[in-house]
């Protein structure tokens, strides 16, 4: 078996064998292979060699001493007398930090960069595609997308439609014409007129001063339904979005190549410019970026290995891909997704107490429910009429208490429907 090991920032590859060793044993390997590496990684006279070789003379076999060996995924101390096979899996993830390490200005903890969803060995891309035309996304397609449960491809209404807006925005450059956002500057330099040569430029500064958010880095899966949104909007045909641009972002979306998008950043009052920013900035092949077959990396060497080019922006490109709420649509929609869950499971758990108290379903009856015009009251009805006694799914328990002297249940059960359904 092979474990991937970090030490200081560098990733090592540690052969174990079968997986004897035990922990103490990886943590020392692991720190054998830095202090090698670095020695002759880089030839001696340039900067990088001398800070390369500053930091192997801290961490010297003689003196450096494993103070821990963790999971980097969730941080799980490991025993330095437990095996490697009893506590890691092949290809697996672990982080040694020294004994004379401090703290990353930037980390949680020393030494460790969190990495999440790391799959490399078992992510298998879908095979299926959903055709986005800008207007029929929704909810349960959007949590597939972001499952990595399908591809996306364009309509070629919305590919049509996108090239009519170019044309639009190409026009307005080719005349000169003075429109904000295209040929001028932004906020208060508004009226400042911006050359023709200068154009691509100021979109991608303003990508560049925009990506200023904080915080660990959004999952995959809300990275993907953010990038999937981004995509859908800009199908519209209303943003000026170049077509090579817009497929670039879907080629990345469809290899799972992911911008490092921090969580925190957004005031939602004038679009999600901060993360989109940073979405933005892997796609010109700037910051992190994350893909399941290469981890975290420089985004330009990320989408190199996936045959990916980087956009390179023209005018109004920047401000397409930033100005929108696709951060919150994003997150909100997931949160719909979780709480409708966990409505349906309330209403199995309604169901399964009814059943242990004895109770009835008469007043769940279909009848009974449409007197009041409350869909959710209706739905949540419907579901446990169709958990509980029914002709077609009779059941022993409804049965054996079916001439008993209750008269009703406790309101807590019978009114399940109308509390649920909200």
């Amino acid at each position: 078996m092979k474990v991937s090991v970090r030490v200081r920032g560098e990733w090592l590859a540690v052969p174990c064998g079968d997986g004897e060793h035990d922990i103490a044993w990886l943590g020392r390997e692991a720190v054998g292979r830095y202090h090698k590496t670095l020695n002759r990684s880089v030839p001696r006279g340039t900067h990088d060699s001398n800070h390369k070789a500053q930091a192997a003379e801290q961490v010297s076999e003689s003196s450096a001493v494993v103070a821990a060996v963790r999971k980097t995924r969730g941080g799980a101390l490991l025993a330095p007398s437990d095996l490697i096979k009893d506590v890691l899996d092949d290809e697996d993830f672990v982080s040694v930090v020294l004994e004379n390490d401090r703290p990353h200005p930037v980390m949680v903890m020393p030494g460790m960069s969190f990495i999440p969803e790391q799959i490399p060995s078992k992510y298998v891309a879908p095979s299926e595609y959903l055709t986005l035309d800008g207007n029929s996304l929704n909810p349960d397609d959007l949590v597939t997308l972001g499952a990595g449960g399908l591809k996306i491809r364009l309509s070629s209404e919305a590919e049509n439609r996108v090239l009519e807006s170019r044309a639009l925005v190409e026009r307005i450059v080719a005349e000169q014409k003075v429109v904000y956002g295209i040929t001028t500057g932004f906020g208060k330099f508004a009226r400042k007129v911006i050359s023709q040569e200068n154009l691509g430029k100021l979109q991608l500064n303003l990508i560049r001063s925009h990506a200023a958010g904080v915080g660990a880095p959004l999952s995959p899966e809300k990275t993907r339904m953010l990038l999937a949104l981004r995509i859908n909007v800009l199908a519209k045909g209303c943003s000026g979005i170049s077509l090579p641009a817009l497929r670039c972002l879907i080629n990345a979306f469809n290899a799972s190549c992911l911008p490092w998008v921090p969580e925190k950043g957004t005031v939602g009052a004038s679009g999600d410019l901060a993360p989109l920013s940073h979405l933005a900035l892997g796609m010109l092949g700037e910051g992190r970026m994350w893909s399941p077959s290469t981890g975290w990396g420089d985004a330009k060497y990320v989408m190199e290995s996936h045959n990916l080019k980087p956009i390179v922006l023209g005018a109004k490109e920047g401000l397409a891909l930033i100005n929108g709420t696709q951060f919150i649509t994003a997150i909100g929609t997931l949160a719909l997704s979780k709480a409708e869950n966990i409505v349906r499971q309330c209403d199995v758990v309604a169901a399964l107490t009814l059943e242990v108290m004895k109770g009835t379903s008469r007043a769940f009856d279909s009848e009974v429910m449409a007197l009041r015009h409350h869909k959710g009251q209706k739905l949540v009805a419907e579901r446990l009429r169709a958990l509980l006694h029914s002709d077609t799914y009779p059941s022993e328990i409804a049965e054996s208490h079916r001439f008993c002297d209750r008269v009703q249940d406790a309101y807590t059960l019978r009114c399940c429907p109308q509390v649920h359904g909200v």
